[in-house]
C-alpha cells in the first residue's frame, strides 16, 4: 500500500493533470453525444411522492437544507475549537497534524459532500414552496437540482464507504487519536447525508437515468483540481495522501477516484430501477447497503501485545 500511494523516481503530476485536461474535455463530448441537457430538460427531479404529501416532502427538504447550513456554519466554520487532521504537505512531503479553522474546514472531500447536499435539497426545497404557492418555476433551479441529485447520491455513498472501510480503520491501527471522527459534524458529513438522501430518493422517486453519471466525473474532476491548486497556492497540503498528483501512480489514483463518484451513481441508479420494478425488494436492499456502510459508533482499538 505504501509503495502504491509512494513517490516514484519522477513526479507525475504533469501525466496526471494532462489526462485530467483529456478526460474533461471527453466529458464535454459526452454531454453533448449522451443529450444530457435535453434529459436535464424533462423531469428528473420528483417535487411530489406517492406515500406522503407534497407539503410533508417539501418540509422534509427544508429541514434537510436547515441541518446542512446549520451544521457547515454552525459547527464548523463559525466554531471556535477547530478541527484537526492529518494532512500531506506539499513541500514536506510528510503527514503531520494540522488544526483547521473556519473557511479551512470546508476544504476536505466530505465537506464538499456536505455542501452539495445542503444545495441540492436547498433547490428543491425552493421549488416545492413554489410549487405550493403556485409561483412560476426557476428553470435555473430545476436545472441546478438535476445536476447536483447524482452528484450528492455518488459522492454520499463514496464518502460513507470511504470512511467507514479506509479511514477509519487507518485510524484504530495507527497510534493516532481518532475520536474527532465521531463528533456530530463528522456524523451528519458521513452519516446522515447518505441517510437522508436515500430517504428522500425512496420517497421523492425521481426519475433517474444512467447518462447522468458524468456529473459524478465532473464534480470528481473540479475536486481534484481544487486539491491541487489548494495545495500549491492556498493551505499548502492535501487532506488525503493519495490524492498528490506527484506520487508514482497518481495518473490512474486520479481516473479512479473521479469515476469512483459516477459509479456509486450507477449503482443507486440501478436500485432506482428495481425500486420502481419491485418497491417492497428495492427499499431493502437500498436500507441494507445503507446499513453497510454507515458507521456511528467508535470502534475500540485493541491494545497492541508487548514482546
Amino acid at each position: 500500500m505504501a509503495d502504491i500511494f509512494g513517490y516514484g523516481e519522477k513526479d507525475q503530476h504533469v501525466v496526471t493533470y494532462s489526462l485530467i485536461i483529456i478526460v474533461s474535455i471527453l466529458c464535454l463530448f459526452f454531454i453533448n453525444l449522451l443529450e444530457i441537457v435535453e434529459i436535464l430538460d424533462g423531469q428528473v427531479i420528483s417535487l411530489e411522492s406517492k406515500f406522503i404529501s407534497e407539503e410533508i416532502l417539501t418540509i422534509f427538504r427544508t429541514l434537510c437544507t436547515i441541518l446542512a447550513f446549520y451544521t457547515i456554519f454552525v459547527l464548523m466554520i463559525f466554531n471556535k475549537e477547530g478541527g484537526n487532521m492529518n494532512p500531506l504537505f506539499h513541500n514536506e512531503r510528510i503527514t503531520k497534524n494540522h488544526k483547521t479553522m473556519g473557511l479551512e474546514r470546508m476544504v476536505p472531500f466530505s465537506s464538499w459532500n456536505l455542501i452539495i447536499f445542503g444545495l441540492y435539497f436547498s433547490t428543491v426545497s425552493v421549488l416545492g414552496w413554489f410549487e405550493l404557492s403556485d409561483v412560476n418555476q426557476s428553470k435555473f433551479l430545476y436545472l441546478s437540482s438535476s445536476m447536483l441529485l447524482p452528484m450528492s447520491l455518488g459522492m454520499s455513498m463514496l464518502t460513507a464507504t470511504v470512511v467507514t472501510y479506509v479511514i477509519i480503520p487507518n485510524e484504530v491501527n495507527s497510534d493516532r487519536e481518532y475520536d474527532h471522527l465521531f463528533k456530530m459534524h463528522e456524523m451528519v458529513m458521513h452519516n446522515w447525508v447518505l441517510i437522508l438522501i436515500s430517504v428522500d430518493v425512496i420517497l421523492s422517486q425521481p426519475n433517474l437515468k444512467w447518462q447522468l453519471a458524468i456529473f459524478g466525473l465532473v464534480i470528481g474532476i473540479v475536486y481534484i483540481t481544487f486539491a491541487y491548486f489548494f495545495a500549491l497556492y492556498g493551505g499548502g497540503y492535501y487532506v488525503y495522501s493519495f490524492i498528490d498528483p506527484r506520487i508514482k501512480y497518481g495518473p490512474i489514483i486520479m481516473i479512479i477516484l473521479a469515476l469512483a463518484i459516477s459509479l456509486f451513481y450507477i449503482l443507486i441508479w440501478l436500485i432506482s430501477l428495481l425500486l420502481e420494478y419491485n418497491f417492497l425488494i428495492g427499499v431493502p436492499i437500498y436500507v441494507l447497503w445503507n446499513y453497510s456502510v454507515l458507521l456511528f459508533k467508535k470502534p475500540i482499538r485493541e491494545p497492541q501485545s508487548s514482546s
